[in-house]
């Protein structure tokens, strides 16, 4: 268990600084002077560049041993969160958010692997569940105590913050996490072969559309939130906190299942954040206490969601487990970065309040692949 506390911290760190912004969204776009759907693209950017340039630095990485590249992504994401503290300007933001997503596959990739040879084959889902606890606690911990900080002083107060916090993750990886060889000498084409398998593409596709669905929703909670009348800045980050809370019980049972189905567990967790996304707009209007109750719904299938898939695309392409795994990541990623500009649309064309319906329409597609992928027995196998 002590060798994991590391890779919690790291996995926590790069996290919040992904989806610290979806907390900030309104207080940003306000100091900045953009619209909403502009200072959404902040999420978009990040996801585009973990999209299209993660995997090819996650590639590179796996040449390298893990304990070093962990702790040379943690600096360069302190010095960056750092930099938009200091210079919280628009262009210093686009350019941050850009350099972050680029290595953000790689943290992940790295940490998620690195669990796996802390453990045997049979428990790969428990251990990756167990690092995953640091999206978890990014999102019950660092994204609501950020935008806390952010609504009672400054956001770029909240960036400085969360750069100090990664400088000690950084030294908890120099200390604590053990010095095991985990360089692959293969081929960079015997790893990128993976590419033209059809059954890996057709797991990744499911990925892309689950995180579309999710992101199309989860990047506008914060604007969501304050468009009920009886939320405000506190109230909601008291409320992104539950959603994180219920994300703990999300990961634990996501961590106990994905080992012996991936596939299904997928499914659920689809299925939960359709019926979690529909029901936000009714409850929150006229049911507050019924609400709390969908918002729990939706942060553990959320939390589940990002276990299954890391855990399902890892097992699919276990001859070249870094690589697979940073393709899952930037995968999720430009469905976040696709999820965020449907979102955007979405609230300029109709209402902040319809972003779960149609995030909701994006996870129900999901779930029918997942039931054709089931019919077809299209299971994790080579």
């Amino acid at each position: 268990m002590p060798a994991f506390i590391p890779l919690i911290l790291a996995i926590f760190v790069v996290v919040t600084a992904e989806f610290l912004t979806v907390g900030l969204l309104p207080i940003m776009a306000d100091d900045l002077n953009i619209s909403l759907a502009e200072a959404g693209w902040f999420v978009t950017y990040f996801a585009l560049s973990a999209s299209f340039l993660g995997p090819i630095f996650a590639l590179l990485a796996a040449r390298y041993n893990a304990r070093i590249i962990l702790i040379t992504t943690l600096l360069i994401f302190a010095a960056s969160n750092l930099a938009m503290a200091v210079f919280p300007n628009y262009t210093v933001i686009v350019a941050v958010r850009l350099l972050q997503g680029a290595i953000l596959p790689t943290v992940i990739s790295v940490a998620s692997v690195s669990a796996s040879y802390l453990t045997t084959a049979e428990n790969e889902g428990r251990a990756i569940a167990l690092v995953t606890i640091g999206v978890v606690g990014a999102t019950l911990l660092g994204i609501p105590i950020g935008t806390l900080i952010a609504g009672e002083l400054n956001w770029p107060l909240s960036f400085a913050g969360l750069s100090l916090f990664t400088i000690l993750s950084a030294f908890a990886i120099a200390i604590g996490f053990p010095r095991m060889d985990t360089t692959r000498s293969s081929a960079i084409l015997a790893d990128a072969s993976l590419l033209w398998r059809p059954y890996f593409l057709v797991h990744l596709l499911l990925s892309c559309i689950l995180f579309t669905g999710m992101f199309t929703g989860y990047t506008y909670i914060s604007a969501l939130l304050h468009s009920f009348s009886y939320f405000d800045d506190a109230t909601s980050a008291w409320v992104l906190m539950g959603f994180g809370i219920a994300g703990v019980f999300g990961n634990w049972l996501a961590g106990r299942k994905v080992d012996r189905d991936p596939l299904s567990t997928t499914a659920w967790v689809a299925l939960t954040l359709t019926i979690a996304m529909a029901a936000i707009l009714p409850t929150g209007q006229n049911q507050p206490l019924l609400f709390i109750f969908v918002i729990g719904a939706w942060g553990a299938a959320h939390a589940a969601a990002f276990v299954s898939c890391q855990v399902r695309v890892m097992k699919i392409g276990r001859t070249a487990p870094v690589f697979a795994t940073s393709l899952n990541i930037s995968i999720c990623n430009l469905g976040i970065g696709l999820g965020a500009t449907i979102g955007g649309q979405v609230v300029d064309n109709y209402t902040v309040e319809s972003v779960g319906y149609f995030g909701a329409i994006t996870t129900i597609v999901a779930f029918l692949i997942v039931i054709a992928m089931k019919t077809m027995r299209f299971q994790i196998t080579d």
